[in-house]
């Protein structure tokens, strides 16, 4: 038989990791899609996460079987699954590798038998699958596979274009299946990044291999792990994108050697106009004043890592030591939060562990399996606070054996909090769990951003640079004035029988415009108001009606 018909698991491997690399390169492009206008786009972010430890172990595998290739595969993208559309990737790639069960190579039937299993695999792993999305692309593209190819032997060159023929036309359409994609003028942002896997896979299947870029527009967006553990005070993680002044002349070594004076952990990064900077400063002001001498700030992160450390693994033994140390309880809780603020209020009220995650820093599935194996307690509840996490929470739930994992899919960091009042250690699980799901029902949730390009969405037309009001996950209003927005969101928060008003104020705003509000709210409703400073990112204020 031609060689070309027989896929190995050396060439598998090899177009694998260039379907990594190729999706690592773009991710900054598919966040960009995210259908709301805020600065939280983050399907990219989370399918590179999701598909980037996979490249390693593919290297020092490449001679396996294609069976051992994709469960390998497999197995590694479960653990690192980050939100929704790295979760369904994972389980397309599962479903990729039960297709490859006792193979050693692959044909046109193996091929169409994997893309089979990667398709009901994906949609099993949503409870309400979504059309429009990375389900359709993949159920699109195998089910004109099998139209195409069925009792056929074809080459597995030809295969693979055809594959990205058909997936390319599927995302395409996903806006005509999708109200939300259609009405912000994009596609979807998952089956993009589907696309762009296999576009590397094809690239490589035809001795063009993708490499991983080295500095490209996406290292400007990269995250940078603030886990490590040094000597003296932990200071602020600083992180600032900037337009430059003047972007042919710029010397990235001239502006380090200023920033080593006043921040570590110092990285510099720039694509054309734009350079990304991120350090580690006591006094982030500094390291700020430096960075705006080259040009506007488009975005800044500063967050207290004093604040943040206990999360950090130099507290890792004392997590263990303290799990020893304590009595086993009926109940625990593990819950997903953003902002110190917000993280101490948590605890205030009794939370376990506290898995520091939100918007753009979704937990990977090993993540969770680690804060719940560290509550010393017979059922373990998670709060996601935050819909993107929910899938990853239910796939942590069924692979922990030791002890019962009860996954409330709470959908904002307000119903977390809500849920946290509600919650009593020693209650059985059952009560737990009715007390909790029927509080988290009564709260409103209100946000205020910055809306990042200009679109029309819900019919609310939206201009860069004016602040949204985000109710219950629906974007309601755009004004140029951040507490005129805040009203309006007030007015259709309260609602008869809504007894308080809890305004969390982020690293966007200050205690002066929360009392603001405050004040606004105790002359305009019989209503109990209470200000916390919540220090989290993107939102200037996140509020809870109940």
């Amino acid at each position: 038989m031609n060689k070309d018909f027989i896929l190995n698991g050396q060439k598998l491997a090899k177009a694998l990791i260039s379907g990594a690399n190729a999706l690592l390169n773009a991710k900054n492009k598919i966040d960009a899609l995210n259908v709301f206008p805020v600065p939280d786009g983050d399907t990219g972010t989370n399918m590179s996460a999701t598909m980037a430890v996979t490249v390693n172990n593919l290297a020092k595998n490449e001679n396996a079987s294609v069976e051992k290739i994709t469960a390998d595969l497999a197995h590694d993208m479960l653990f690192e699954a980050r939100g929704n559309s790295g979760v369904i990737l994972s389980q397309i790639f599962k479903g990729f590798a039960l297709g490859c069960k006792g193979l050693k190579e692959l044909n046109t039937v193996g091929l169409l038998s994997a893309f089979k299993n990667a398709t009901e695999r994906a949609y099993k792993s949503v409870f309400k699958p979504v059309e429009g999305t990375i389900l359709t692309v993949i159920r699109e593209t195998t089910e004109n596979l099998v139209k195409e190819f069925k009792n056929q032997e074809v080459s597995y060159l030809t295969f693979f274009a055809k594959a990205l023929e058909f997936m390319r036309k599927a995302c395409d359409e996903t806006p005509n299946k999708l109200k939300t994609l259609r009405e912000v003028g994009v596609t979807d942002s998952g089956g993009e990044g589907l696309y762009i896997i296999f576009w590397g896979i094809n690239e490589a299947l035809n001795d063009r291999f993708v490499e991983l870029k080295e500095q490209s527009d996406d290292d400007i967006e990269t995250f940078i792990s603030d886990g490590e553990v040094y000597d003296g005070e932990f200071g602020y993680c600083t992180e600032v994108l900037i337009d430059l002044n003047n972007p042919d002349t710029f010397d990235k070594n001239e502006l380090s050697e200023k920033l080593l004076k006043v921040a570590n952990s110092l990285v510099v990064v720039s694509d054309e106009n734009i350079c990304k900077v991120h350090g580690h400063a006591i006094h982030p002001g500094k390291l700020l004043n430096i960075a705006q001498e080259y040009g506007e700030f488009i975005k800044i992160k500063s967050e207290n890592m004093t604040l943040q450390a206990n999360n950090s693994k130099a507290n890792a033994e004392k997590f263990e030591q303290a799990k020893q140390n304590t009595k086993r309880t009926p109940c625990g809780i593990v819950s997903c939060n953003l902002g110190s603020g917000i993280i101490n209020r948590m605890k205030e009220l009794g939370c376990d562990y506290v898995v520091e995650s939100g918007q753009t820093q979704n937990p990977s599935a090993q993540d969770l399996i680690n804060a719940v194996n560290s509550v010393n307690a017979d059922t373990v509840f998670i709060l996601t606070n935050n819909s993107n996490i929910i899938l990853v929470a239910q796939q942590v739930a069924q692979v922990i054996n030791d002890k019962n994992v009860v996954v409330i899919p709470t959908k904002s960091q307000m119903q977390g909090i809500t849920a946290m009042l509600n919650f009593n250690h020693e209650s059985t699980a059952e009560e737990n769990q009715e007390m909790i799901e029927e509080s988290i029902q009564e709260v409103t949730t209100g946000e205020i951003t910055l809306a990042i390009r200009d679109t029309t969405i819900n019919k609310v037309k939206v201009k860069s640079g004016q602040y949204l009001a985000i109710l219950d996950n629906k974007i309601i209003s755009a004004k140029d004035d951040l507490l005129e927005t805040a009203k309006f969101l007030i007015k259709k928060a309260i609602k008869p029988g809504k007894e308080l008003v809890s305004i969390y104020y982020g690293d966007e705003s200050d205690l002066a415009e929360a009392q603001e509000l405050e004040n606004y709210i105790n002359a305009t409703y019989d209503i109990e108001v209470e200000v916390v400073e919540g220090n989290q990112p993107t939102y200037h204020f996140i509020i809870g009606v109940e």
